[in-house]
This record gives structure tokens, C-alpha cells and sequence, in this order.
């Protein structure tokens, strides 16, 4: 685990614009993340995670697998994709029929046509172009099975906190990346939760694909904090 913090901070010391944190999330926001696996259909399932660092998420993932289970894990700085190639086992989870494929790649080059009934995200959005956040979201969507559910965070005051540091194209970029962010979730999310005990403290956001005749909820899942207690 120290290993770990000491990596990703080292990371946040030299490549903050694409790693976004001083610390890996919290096993909090981890099981924030990964609260709609809770739900889970009782067929195997394909799950999609996206910047997964040093594998907070990745872990929490694991313990809501089983065989039959496809975890694709994508993670585009090599020093972290090294990092969670050696902590993960999988030959491990080859015999409990988990596949765990780790790709050292950028989301945008996915090509396949498989869909995920899971996607769980944890790309700092706030650090990229807004273009470049727009091209995942879309990726996201269409890869998404019509009745599966997009996890991703964001770290709570994040614009307003940067906006005091950056120069004014720089603020202007975080305009523009909060207005595509906006957008996607008044169309998407069903749910969310704010998550404190993060470093920086951070709000859980849970999307899906609108079909006929529903609607978004903005409204928090009820069973969040006993959820959390229990798992």
C-alpha cells in the first residue's frame, strides 16, 4: 500500500495535468465508485475500468467478481500500469474464471464492439481539454450496454479551487470542461454521492443510457451510507 502512495505521489510531483490527486481515492470513494456492482445481474458480466492508477478501484472491483467475469483495465501511464500489473494476481484470478486483461493504452483506442455492462472511470476529467473529455464520454456511451451503468468521480470545488491558480486560458479551459461535464450529467446521471473522507474530498457520479419513458434522478441513494458500513 506504501508503495503505492509513494508512486502515485511521485506521478502527481511530475505529471499532475494527467494524474489530478496528491494521494490514490480512498477505500471510501472506492466503494462509492463501485456501489451499483452491488446490483449486479447474477450472469457473468463485462466490466470496463479507465485510469485505474495503482488499482484502488481495481481491487474493490475484484471482491464483486466472479467466473465467467471480464475486467478490461485500461491505464495509460506506464510507471502505474507496471505498478498494477505486479500487484494484481492474475493467475489467480485466471482459476476462479475472472478474465482481468490490462491494457497500457489510451481509452480512445479501444476498437472492439464488446459492450460493458459496468464502466467505472477514473480519469481526472478537470485536467483535460474539453474535447478530449467529450471524445471519452462518448466512448463510454457506446460502449456501454443499453441497460448498464457509467461510475465516475469528481473532486468537489475543483473549478472553483483551480480557477485560483490558473492563468486565464487556463480558467477558460475549466469553463469549458465544466460545461461538457454539466451537460453529460443532466442527461445521464440517476444518481450521486459526495464522499469526504478523500483526499481531495470527492462526489461519485452514476450514470445510464435514457430509455423511453425514464427520466435522470438527481437524488442520492438512500442505502449509500449503509452500504458502505456493510460491504
Amino acid at each position: 500500500m506504501f508503495e503505492g502512495y509513494r508512486l502515485f505521489y511521485s506521478e502527481f510531483r511530475n505529471n499532475f495535468t494527467t494524474t489530478g490527486a496528491i494521494l490514490p481515492s480512498s477505500p471510501l470513494l472506492a466503494k462509492a465508485i463501485v456501489l451499483p456492482l452491488l446490483q449486479r445481474p447474477a450472469r457473468p458480466i463485462a466490466v470496463l475500468e479507465v485510469g485505474a492508477g495503482t488499482g484502488s478501484f481495481t481491487h474493490r472491483i475484484l471482491r464483486h467478481l466472479s467466473s465467467g467475469d471480464i475486467l478490461d483495465v485500461y491505464e495509460l501511464n506506464p510507471r502505474l500500469y507496471t505498478f498494477l500489473t505486479k500487484s494484481l494476481n492474475r493467475a489467480k484470478l485466471s482459476e476462479k474464471g475472472i478474465h482481468c486483461r490490462l491494457h497500457n493504452a489510451d481509452i480512445r483506442s479501444l476498437r472492439k464492439r464488446i459492450q460493458y455492462d459496468f464502466i467505472i472511470s477514473g480519469l481526472p476529467f478537470y485536467t483535460f481539454e474539453s474535447q478530449t473529455v467529450s471524445e471519452i464520454l462518448e466512448i463510454y456511451l457506446e460502449h456501454l450496454s443499453p441497460a448498464g451503468v457509467l461510475s465516475y468521480f469528481e473532486y468537489i470545488l475543483t473549478p472553483e479551487f483551480k480557477s485560483k491558480f490558473l492563468s486565464p486560458s487556463e480558467g477558460d479551459r475549466l469553463i469549458r470542461v465544466a460545461k461538457t461535464i454539466e451537460s453529460f450529467v443532466q442527461k445521464y446521471q440517476y444518481s450521486s454521492n459526495e464522499v469526504w473522507l478523500n483526499l481531495p474530498p470527492a462526489k461519485a457520479r452514476y450514470c445510464r443510457k435514457i430509455t423511453a419513458g425514464m427520466a435522470p434522478s438527481h437524488k442520492k441513494d438512500r442505502s449509500f451510507v449503509r452500504s458502505l458500513l456493510t460491504k
